[in-house]
């Protein structure tokens, strides 16, 4: 069967529709992006719905934003980039592409769409309905609570918490693994967002009665506000009442649910209660210390025997085990007074027995305290030289043979999606020195190069910087963001110069600056490529391409511009007509990004499939491919003497580009590497991750005797 998307059809769920390509009554697509086609409706409300989808044999789910309502998109991208980033079982997984957007016939306005695994089970409330509402065991209980709390420490450790916790959200596989849906409601977690919520603003407040927090309620969540609702969820679990049920003690505020719940040892539901205290400090503040209360404390349940701090069927599996009140005393002998088996060896024996296992020991300890003193140390190691808390042992060997180029590392510089260098070479042209740009989560900061000084703080806009880019001058900085707008700044002063918004009807994830300094082209999520006179801001032109644009590059004469996108493909346009001249592919996935050599006869594109593919322009055809990455290519970049390539995704490579040989791998990041640019004069290079650190290295030289 294929449903039919557009919401004003007049009858979508057409049987006739069969295997076509195109609705028999409105003409719109029933195969999306080339791949989903839709099967049935699943679900719906408020702004959207939800599709059975059939992606080339495979089920998946796609979920529909029917309104292009300001907030509702802005809930919805951010969703989708949640999910993303956050890799899990417990999660629904999504492809990179998984959001896109698409416009029905006739229609105004895009509809947002995102595509997920398909999660095969029941949400907890429909799954506590099919047993009638019949309280879980604690042994269930505490099961599910320590996968919910691994959970939600990936999400936490991604910087986002997820504001609607209840059981609807959660769904149980056949197998009893738990998954954690919907995150339409996530927040990140910034420092600006502390500040708004330290001063006393309000944010948009998500509210599920009887699971949401109170100062959740109050517009200011904070990562804790998870466990609140966390706790809630098992207090229905463990009693079958929803919390609504119960009232709340009048002068502590602490839900009053015990007497529900007698299956359930006194310290578990002491944890429970931890969970849902009325003020987020007195809350676990963190996933780690959920897990720890659960292995600390005494899981006897009412009425058993009391054999020491743990119940000792729960933790030995039913087998005996000794306790500090076990049944043997110090002679030997049991309670009833019969003698135990003991093994009696001559004295001299006891005496080197005893002396050999006191050295053993000794020698352990001695080795666990060198271990211990070297971890230590490669802790500090690792923080001082790279930014890594905690440091993995095994990167920090392995990033060794870069600490030669790292000159600095700069921190708190938020997740760095993009990095913009200034042209200017040196003191020539800027007596301070040059200067480069770093954007994130709606933050532009603008730093010294030399000395790395932090010069602007500019809050640019309301969700992701993912494209900045610097006219040849250096005096104007361009940012395009997933709130589908393009803003101007004067790159000295950091002052804002013009607004175009909307941009484009999906987020902007490229941009570029003719060598001139007189255009400006945009690619967006939104399929099109649009061309502006950067200082007038006028839109001049808009190219349809046919799939999301990731990366652009002007060529050096300013006469073609270069795109790479979704659909795996890059072409090449005539500036003035918007002509398409040519297509290159070779790509197994999506395109991240490319970079034109100086003279204009080389370009090099990085993609999702983890390889960097070198094309000559003058014949169209792949020069040479290169494979040394173990994660997507996001992002190359070219000196300016034409010798040497940048390359970066699990790690930075540097490339002779005459040869495609591997020069240097320099190493240091805690996480991928999303962003690296190189000086205007060939000697410097900076690379920022999403581990909240700009790096700052030298640029290792290329050997081009073979060139």
């Amino acid at each position: 069967m294929s449903y039919c998307i557009n919401p004003k059809c007049p009858n979508p769920g057409d049987p006739a529709n069969g295997n076509l390509l195109s609705c028999r009554h409105c003409g719109c697509d029933l195969v999306l992006q080339g791949r989903y086609r839709l099967i049935r409706p699943l679900g719906g409300g408020g702004f959207g719905k939800t599709f059975e989808a059939d992606d080339r044999g495979a089920s998946k789910v796609i979920k529909v934003l029917l309104q292009n309502n300001e907030k509702a998109v802005e809930l919805f991208i951010q969703e989708a980039d949640v999910l993303k980033r956050v890799k899990h079982p417990g999660i629904p997984a999504v492809e990179p592409d998984a959001y896109f957007t698409f416009t029905p016939p006739e229609a105004s306005e895009p509809m947002h769409c995102l595509v997920m695994e398909k999660i095969h089970g029941v949400n907890l409330r429909d799954w506590m309905k099919q047993r009638g509402n019949r309280p879980v065991s604690q042994k269930q209980a505490i099961e599910w609570m320590i996968q919910l709390a691994e959970i939600l420490e990936q999400v936490h450790k991604e910087q986002f918490f997820h504001r609607d916790i209840k059981p609807l959200n959660i769904m149980v596989k056949p197998n009893g693994q738990l998954v954690l849906i919907d995150f339409g409601a996530a927040r990140e977690v910034t420092a600006t967002y502390f500040a708004k919520v330290g001063q006393g603003q309000n944010i948009t407040g998500i509210v599920s009665p009887g699971y949401t927090p109170p100062e959740q309620a109050n517009g200011k969540a904070v990562p804790q506000s998870d466990f609140y609702a966390l706790g809630r969820t098992f207090v229905f679990l463990l009693t079958g009442k929803p919390p609504t049920a119960f009232s709340e003690h009048p002068r502590t505020g602490k839900l009053v649910w015990r007497n529900s719940a007698p299956q359930i040892a006194k310290e578990f539901a002491d944890v429970i209660d931890y969970l849902m205290a009325p003020f987020p400090g007195k809350r676990p503040q963190n996933s780690q210390a959920i897990v720890q209360c659960l292995a600390e404390i005494d899981l006897t349940l009412p009425g058993e025997e009391d054999t020491g701090k743990f119940n000792q069927k729960t933790m030995f599996g039913g087998r005996t085990a000794f306790s500090s009140n076990s049944s043997l005393n110090s002679r030997g002998s049991n309670s009833s007074g019969g003698k135990s088996p003991r093994l009696l060896l001559p004295k001299d024996n006891r005496y080197r027995t005893a002396r050999s296992a006191s050295a053993a020991k000794s020698r352990w300890q001695l080795s666990i305290a060198l271990l211990c003193l070297i971890l230590g140390l490669s802790q500090v190691y690792g923080y001082w030289r790279y930014g890594f808390l905690p440091a993995n042992p095994i990167r920090l060997i392995l990033s060794l043979p870069s600490s030669f180029y790292l000159k600095k590392t700069l921190r708190g510089v938020g997740q760095v999606q993009t990095i913009a260098m200034s042209p200017l070479k040196g003191a020539a042209d800027f007596p301070e020195g040059a200067t480069f740009a770093s954007g994130s989560y709606g933050t532009i900061r603008i730093w010294n190069l030399r000395t790395g000084t932090l010069l602007h703080t500019i809050a640019a806009h309301k969700l992701w910087i993912n494209a900045l880019a610097l006219t040849p001058d250096g005096n104007i900085l361009a940012s395009g963001s997933s709130d589908r707008s393009i803003r101007l700044w004067d790159f000295e002063r950091g002052s804002r110069i013009l607004t175009i918004a909307p941009a484009h009807s999906g987020a902007v994830q490229a941009l570029a600056i003719s060598p001139d300094g007189r255009l400006l082209a945009s690619g967006s999520e939104d399929n099109t490529i649009r061309i502006w006179d950067l200082y007038s801001g006028a839109r001049i032109l808009t190219i349809q391409v046919g799939s999301g644009v990731n990366a652009l590059s002007f060529s050096p004469d300013g006469k073609t511009l270069a795109s790479g996108s979704k659909d795996r493909n890059i072409r090449i346009w005539h500036v003035p007509t918007g002509a398409r001249l040519r297509t290159l592919s070779a790509h197994a996935h999506e395109v991240l990004s490319l970079a034109y050599s100086p003279d204009g006869k080389i370009l090099a594109s990085g993609s999702g499939d983890n390889t960097v593919q070198i094309w000559n322009l003058q014949t169209g055809e792949r020069k040479y491919q290169l494979n040394a990455h173990a994660s997507w290519v996001r992002s190359v970049a070219i000196a300016p003497d034409g010798q040497a390539l940048a390359t970066s995704g699990d790690a930075i490579k540097i490339w002779n580009l005459n040869t495609g040989e591997l020069t240097a791998t320099l190493r240091g990041h805690g996480k991928y590497v999303s962003a690296i640019a190189v000086s205007a004069d060939g000697k410097t290079l900076v690379s920022g991750s999403p581990d909240e650190t700009i790096k700052v290295w030298q640029m290792p030289e290329i050997d081009d005797s073979d060139g």
